[in-house]
């Protein structure tokens, strides 16, 4: 820590006296370009190195660091400002030199006064398809312009260049002499045409056939085409002749609908069509789409079909289906039989390897940002009905799967039994059934309102709640408590509703107190006391109101003026506030129209509404008499138990994620024992070829620890307690010098070093933390390319509970436990290190053979390679086994 201090406090100085001796530059300096960007390019590197500093100083979290000079006085604001203003001087005086082009006359010169937008030059990464971009942009913004001198164009050159390409100049010095041999050095590398020519070809054949019409998609597929034939112009080549390829590649990729009409436009003429003419015909195409697509936004399009009266249907709308990955056919895959009638295993395994959604069976998104409100019918929880996990058969007398059965059936039975006994923490919650009928003339308005609350950074927040005297509860969403700041408390409710079967049964597991306010009269404000839920209902109303014609409402101030346009509801106020908000004032429209009720909000509309017209379906919410069940009495701890075993039923059934399963996978693909039972793993790399190696951390490491050894140098006992750490990995051979030859191989990864100093350890005081997050000069750590593979023990606050039961308690932990798990020969140059006993000795290269603490993976390896254990081992030691794999937390046991 004081030797982090002492390089901020070292930067500052330099920055400072950097700053006073380009004060006093004389003009003739100041007139160079290359002197001032010189300046600017060792200032960037000052504030960077400033800014990690300060970063590690403030990750440190000791409170003793807080009370420090450093972040008493704010050195690092200090600092930020003297480097403020030095690049700003920096950048005027940069500026000054910038040539103004001259102009032939005065009229010209006026016209150049007007501030046009800059242009920038992309970013080149080593991407072949790329090149041409940034090429054709350089050389007509900076290659050709003469006012540029060659020092200019190298820095320019270097500072458009990432990645691979950076890699490529990485060692060649910014001289006038160098530019010419860099630019021709990236021209021979990526203005390959072969490479150029392949890749927009590669780009354009394999485009994927359009399923279904859709003017993106069309539109797409025209965009492609055009950037085709423009590349390919570009790099000589001449397409005058290859209308036929380009349109038969064209029309195999269209849907049957559009490929119909393509046919049907040029069967008039024997002669071949022309690319000219697909094109009119495509920029056709997808302008007819777009206007009907808004034309069915602004006005829904329902078919002539009849739906058979009374049979459960969706909203009809005309939406394109994505297409079922299962059969390729135009249909979702959750509505496909034969999907349904595979077995649970082959679904899940089928939905995990395409990377579908495991909520709504669909792609491109995961269940963690589905938008999808549906739950699994059975067990309520965020996967389709579908996946519900299938428990193993049992030898007893059924199945784990109706056992679980009856027991929701069971607790739905106790929730009515003990609805008249529970009298405090009624709650309201609402459901949405769906039904069809031959027609739905009328259209029914439930009770709704805008009110105000105020958040704690002081803003106020507008939100539409919904009134309903039949709850007997309050509720607001998860949403409306983040963006309010709320605190949340504890409280775990069971909700019941309509009917006491399963898909009734609700639960929340925190209240708030909120405040609202009303619009209209500043001078309401009422608490209320909220249960918080994902989602109260869906949009209300559930179609927009048409036709709405009603002359009392111009005379009164509505609580939502917009009440016929559907929209999300953030609060439901229950019958528990129903009455603090209900003022004189009722107003009864004709029959089939709402009647209006005056409130603290505003007046509040609830009833039918005459549409006028016959839809196919109809959706109807619902507000059913809840309880809630906030506490349990003593007569109810049954209830509680039955409910806590459905919790953690679901807890064991975890859903990896595409990662964690290619983790898992992996480890158990390759790790292997040596003669003496020890494990031997393999790193969890994301990819084959880990970007990591190919940083250079070599001369990060040396310059590391040279920092290092300034600071064991004036700490001799710190320094000896260090070395005996090193040497202790040494001597036990977690840790091996490298031979000379294996000093040549390029695969490495070099980790930097430093103490830890904890005087709460009563045995090791210094340990010595590798850090795997140091970044090389490509920007990539070892950490990044690691998985860290998936969380497989209990919370520690599981294990601490179980381990209170006991009338006899043990603790116990597993001496190095991360050192005990050998490190595959093929990883082991990713865990170098420097090192040597005194500054006079040559510096010397070791590896760590052994899992190393500081690397993302680490607690994964040690903690499966410890389960791993209890299973090869557990038919030996089958008590033991039991333990490891329940009361263990990484390396500490409690039972």
């Amino acid at each position: 820590m004081a030797a982090l201090i002492k390089s901020q406090t070292s930067s500052k100085a330099s920055i400072e006296k950097s700053y006073e001796n380009f004060k006093k530059s004389p003009k003739d300096r100041l007139a160079k370009t290359s002197y001032l960007q010189t300046r600017l390019d060792i200032l960037e590197e000052q504030w960077t190195l400033v800014t990690e500093t300060h970063r590690k100083l403030s990750m440190e979290g000791s409170d003793a660091i807080f009370e420090t000079k450093y972040f008493k006085e704010d050195i690092f604001s200090s600092i930020e400002e003297i480097y403020i203003l030095y690049k700003s001087d920096l950048k005027d005086a940069l500026s000054l030199l910038t040539p103004a082009a001259s102009l032939p006359n005065e009229a010209a010169k006026n016209e150049s006064n007007v501030n046009l937008p800059k242009i920038s030059i992309p970013i080149f990464s080593g991407m072949y398809n790329e090149w041409p971009t940034f090429r054709d942009m350089y050389v007509s913004l900076i290659h050709t312009n003469a006012s540029l001198d060659n020092v200019q164009n190298m820095h320019y050159l270097k500072g458009h260049l990432s990645g691979e390409a950076a890699q490529l100049l990485r060692h060649v010095p910014i001289t006038a002499a160098s530019y010419q041999d860099s630019w021709l050095l990236l021209n021979n590398r990526y203005n390959n045409k072969k490479y150029l020519t392949n890749g927009l070809l590669k780009r354009f054949i394999n485009q994927p056939n359009i399923g279904t019409e859709s003017c993106s998609a069309i539109k797409e597929m025209l965009d492609l085409t055009n950037d085709t034939i423009n590349g390919l112009k570009n790099l000589g080549i001449n397409v005058d002749t290859w209308d036929v390829i380009i349109i038969y590649i064209i029309s195999t990729k269209l849907d049957s609908e559009s490929r119909k009409q393509w046919e049907a436009k040029i069967s008039a003429v024997d002669e071949l069509p022309t690319l000219n003419q697909m094109r009119e015909f495509l920029e056709s195409k997808f302008r007819s789409l777009e206007f009907l697509d808004g034309k069915q936004r602004l006005k829904p399009n329902f078919s002539n079909h009849k739906p058979k009266a009374m049979h459960a249907t969706a909203t009809v709308s005309n939406v394109t289906l994505e297409s079922c990955i299962f059969c390729k056919q135009n249909h979702r895959l959750s509505n496909y039989k034969e999907f349904a009638k595979t077995n649970y295993d082959a679904r899940f395994n089928f939905v995990q390897t395409n990377g579908l959604c495991f909520n709504c069976l669909g792609s491109k998104h995961s269940s963690k940002v589905c938008r999808s409100h549906k739950k699994c019918h059975i067990c309520k929880h965020k996967h389709h009905s579908l996946l519900h996990p299938n428990p193993k058969p049992t030898s007893g007398p059924c199945s784990s799967d109706s056992q679980k059965s009856l027991l929701v059936s069971e607790v739905n039975a106790m929730v009515s039994n003990v609805k008249a006994s529970l009298d405090s923490s009624e709650s309201a919650s609402n459901f949405t059934s769906h039904f069809s009928k031959e027609t739905a003339p009328n259209q029914i308005l439930l009770a709704t309102a805008l009110v105000e609350s105020r958040a704690r950074n002081g803003y106020t927040h507008l939100f539409r709640a919904l009134l309903d005297q039949g709850s007997q509860a309050s509720f607001v969403t998860e949403s409306a408590v983040q963006l309010l700041g709320l605190r949340k408390i504890p409280n775990k409710s069971i909700i019941s509703g309509l009917g006491g079967d399963n898909t009734s049964v609700m639960a929340s597991k925190y209240i708030v107190m909120m405040d609202i306010q009303s619009r209209h009269d500043p001078s309401f404000q009422v608490s209320v006391r909220a249960h918080v839920l994902g989602a109260i209902t869906s949009l209300l109303p559930s179609e927009k109101v048409l036709n709405f014609d009603w002359p009392e409402l111009n005379n009164i101030t509505l609580a939502d003026p917009q009440f016929h346009i559907p929209s999300k509801i953030d609060i439901l106020l229950g019958a528990d506030i129903y009455g603090d908000l209900i003022r004189e004032g009722l107003i009864k429209g004709p029959r089939g129209m709402p009647t209006a009720q005056n409130t603290a909000l505003g007046w509040i509309l609830s009833g039918p509404t005459h549409q006028g017209k016959s839809i196919q379906s109809q959706s109807a919410h619902c507000h059913h008499n809840l309880i809630v069940s906030s506490h349990f009495h003593n007569d109810d701890n049954e209830l509680l138990k039955k409910f806590w075993e459905i919790e953690n039923y679901f807890f064991d059934t975890k859903i990896l994620t595409k990662e964690e399963q290619l983790c898992e996978d992996l480890y158990e693909q390759t790790t292997r024992r040596d003669a003496s039972g020890r494990y031997i793993v393999r790193l969890p790399f994301r990819e084959d070829d880990p970007k990591c190696k190919y940083g250079n951390s070599r001369e990060i490491a040396i310059k590391r620890f040279q920092l290092l050894e300034k600071r064991l140098k004036k700490d001799a006992e710190l320094k000896n307690k260090y070395s005996e750490v090193i040497h202790e990995y040494l001597d036990l051979g977690h840790m091996v010098r490298i031979s000379d030859d294996d000093k040549r191989k390029h695969v490495s990864v070099y980790l930097p070093h430093h103490a830890v100093i904890r005087e709460d350890k009563s045995t090791t005081k210094v340990r010595v933390v590798f850090d795997a997050l140091c970044k090389g000069n490509n920007g990539i750590s070892l950490n990044d390319t690691l998985m860290i593979g998936p969380k497989l023990q209990q919370d520690l606050r599981h294990i601490i509970l179980k381990w209170r039961m006991h009338p006899i308690c043990l603790s116990a932990d597993i001496v190095k436990m991360y050192r005990q798990i050998i490190v595959a020969e093929e990883d082991v140059d990713f865990q170098r290190l420097v090192w040597r006993d005194s500054p006079e000795s040559e510096m010397e290269e070791y590896r760590l053979e052994r899992v190393t603490f500081g690397t993302a993976s680490a607690p994964y390896l040690a903690v499966k390679t410890l389960q791993r254990l209890a299973i090869d081992e557990g038919s030996a030691y089958p008590l033991v086994a039991e333990k490891v794999k329940k009361d263990y937390y990484v390396d500490d046991l409690l039972t």
